[in-house]
């Protein structure tokens, strides 16, 4: 048996987010090589693939082709004044799986533990538009496409916003609130309740949120996002179309060893 990376993809209207599993699987795969850098730490290089399937030998109790898309985590969204979760739950609401409510005002902040970050770029669409923009790994690619992420002076001397933008796509797990349904929260530890969900932070939720969430990796949490505690409210913004919403993010402790152990059974990446 060898290791090798599989993918789990969860989307979101047209939007699809590449997770990273690792799991014990039966393959034929090259494995990466390993690059120095510049600081002497050992860095896996993976080679390009396509979508990985897990096959026969994986698990005890499941046999078959299990592809990409066949694997999903749910997803946490921020509602605004604009859309149908806005529409049903009102804005400023930190919602899970578009059915449970995980924070609104004057309730305690949502507990947290960010498990692997992925930084990307997403072309920029009208506010309020239900389109979802194109979607890269890479700068390169921002600009092989003609776009740009920094402010511009346009040719009338007015500044010309970026038609792009980088945003953070979080695999997270996140303890249920009081009264929530717990059957949406499969994972259990010290009498509590948790889940594993994708939260993308993009636009303000990037400016506001992940950047900090970037910092904290090289600054305080340096052993590792798994060893931080976050707890997570919503504030309420001014913005030249009027009020609108974005996730704060706030550092409230180490983990303790038995709590990481604990993650990493519930998600392996």
């Amino acid at each position: 048996m060898s290791v090798s990376n599989n993918i789990a993809e969860t989307r979101e209207g047209d939007e699809t987010v590449k997770l990273s599993f690792t799991d014990k699987v039966e393959t034929k795969e090259k494995a990466g090589a390993v690059a120095p850098v510049a600081n002497g730490t050992a860095v896996a290089v993976r080679e390009p693939h396509g979508t990985a399937v897990a096959v026969r030998g994986q698990y005890d109790d499941l046999v078959g082709e299990i592809q990409g898309d066949d694997l999903i985590l749910p997803r946490i969204n921020l509602t605004q004044k604009v859309g149908d979760l806005g529409d049903q739950f009102g804005p400023g609401v930190i919602v899970f799986q578009k059915e449970q409510v995980l924070w609104k005002e004057g309730q305690p902040p949502l507990n947290l533990v960010v498990l692997h970050g992925q930084k990307r770029y997403q072309e920029n669409t009208e506010f309020g538009s239900d389109e979802m923009g194109q979607v890269v790994d890479s700068l390169e690619e921002v600009k092989a496409l003609g776009g740009w992420i920094d402010w511009r002076d346009g040719a009338d001397g007015r500044r010309e916003a970026p038609p792009w933008a980088p945003r953070l796509d979080v695999v997270c797990v996140v303890e249920a609130p009081e009264g929530a349904d717990t059957s949406l929260f499969p994972f259990q530890f010290g009498g509590k309740a948790y889940a594993a969900a994708v939260w993308t932070l993009s636009k303000s939720g990037f400016t506001s949120a992940g950047r900090t969430i970037l910092t904290a990796r090289a600054t305080f949490l340096r052993d590792g996002y798994r060893t931080g505690m976050w707890q997570v409210t919503a504030g309420k913004r001014q913005g030249p179309k009027g009020i609108y919403f974005v996730p704060c993010f706030r550092a409230s402790g180490k983990t303790e060893e038995g709590f990481r152990e604990f993650l990493g059974g519930v998600y392996q990446g």
